[in-house]
């Protein structure tokens, strides 16, 4: 976690935005897809993790890291738990 600091967070990020409705969407369509191939928890940690990833990458370009997007990331997933279930 530390490593993330390094490199700062966005500073104007908002919480409702077109960006954030995508994190939203790509993470629930990356889960549902996933789904079909593993079971819930290996789909969850996968599209978490390519979540992470981009993050991680934003931090080293002018996007900065955002941990709004990780939080819709997580919507995503979450939304797509509850209709898979």
């Amino acid at each position: 976690m530390i490593f993330l600091f390094t490199f700062g967070f966005e500073k104007n990020d908002k919480w409702l935005s077109n960006d954030k409705f995508k994190h939203f969407f790509v993470s629930y369509i990356i889960y549902s897809a996933s789904y079909e191939i593993t079971n819930k928890e290996n789909s969850a940690i996968i599209t978490f993790s390519i979540g992470v990833s981009k993050e991680i990458y934003d931090g080293f370009r002018k996007e900065k890291f955002s941990y709004k997007d990780l939080i819709w990331d997580i919507l995503g997933i979450s939304f797509g738990l509850f209709l898979l279930k």
